[in-house]
């Protein structure tokens, strides 16, 4: 485990200084500023639309509420709930640290174009098919499942499963950066409904020869064989935080352990 970690690191930092670093964001990196999370939002539709069912999957519970109530009323709550003013945060902040050629993210916010702006970095925003023409900066952060500004976002199950002729240009590019990229996975739950999705692309897409993303994982202290080994057959390889040596932590934290560490410790790092 220590080579096939030494042999990560190295790989990870070759890809950023040649451009070939692509940064995957989920929900658990915006967590951090204030946003909710799946569950959170699902609970409150529970709330609203009082679902007598054992339903357990996010996107159909959200179309229940979008066939009950109708899309103005719909993206008036989610907009209430999800689309609010809260600053970027230490994670934001080491993530583009890592200078990603591009950053591919599921989050509806704008917290990355913010931090990016801060930093003086020059990321062209793509939210829809249409805008992929349009980017002279030639990196990107790739909002596939849309955002509020454009009324497009990825959220109930009829989105999902219309997700490839809605983003059809969208998705055969974030399909075509697995294949010359160093992909990069944070701030996903590997019970996330977005990474099974995503985690099936790869599968498909994955030829012997097709360099395999990784996975960074906070939650769960120690190693777990049997599921960095499911993942692996999954076309994914897993990096544990509690397995990585100080000198990646200070490179994603920038000599701030003590500061992640308490966050942790809350329950308020997500980037699992």
């Amino acid at each position: 485990m220590k080579n096939y970690l030494e042999e990560s690191k190295k790989i990870i930092q070759n890809s950023s200084k040649n451009n070939k670093l692509i940064l995957f964001v989920g929900a658990g990196v915006s967590a951090n500023s204030g946003i909710p999370m799946w569950a959170g939002i699902i609970k409150k539709i529970n709330d609203k639309i009082d679902i007598n069912t054992e339903e357990n999957y996010y996107p159909k519970i959200a179309q229940y509420y979008y066939n009950s109530r109708g899309k103005k009323e719909y993206y008036e709550f989610l907009e209430s709930e999800l689309n609010i003013d809260v600053k970027p945060n230490i994670i934001h902040d080491k993530l583009l640290e890592l200078n990603p050629y591009h950053i591919i993210t599921t989050n509806y916010d704008d917290l990355l174009e913010k931090e990016a702006r801060k930093k003086g970095m020059f990321y062209d925003v793509v939210s829809k098919d249409s805008d992929l023409p349009y980017t002279p900066n030639n990196k990107m952060i790739i909002k596939m499942h849309g955002d509020f500004n454009n009324k497009n976002i990825v959220f109930k199950e009829d989105d999902y499963l219309s997700y490839s002729q809605n983003f059809k240009l969208i998705e055969t590019y974030v399909k075509s950066l697995f294949s010359t990229h160093t992909v990069v996975f944070v701030g996903y739950s590997l019970s996330d409904p977005d990474i099974h999705y995503i985690f099936q692309w790869v599968k498909d897409i994955l030829g012997k020869d097709l360099p395999r993303p990784y996975f960074l994982k906070i939650d769960g202290e120690e190693l777990d064989i049997n599921e960095y080994e499911y993942y692996k057959n999954k076309g994914i390889n897993i990096l544990y935080y509690s397995q990585l040596d100080k000198e990646l932590r200070k490179r994603l934290e920038d000599d701030e352990v003590g500061e992640l560490e308490n966050l942790k410790g809350k329950k308020t790092l997500r980037i699992s």
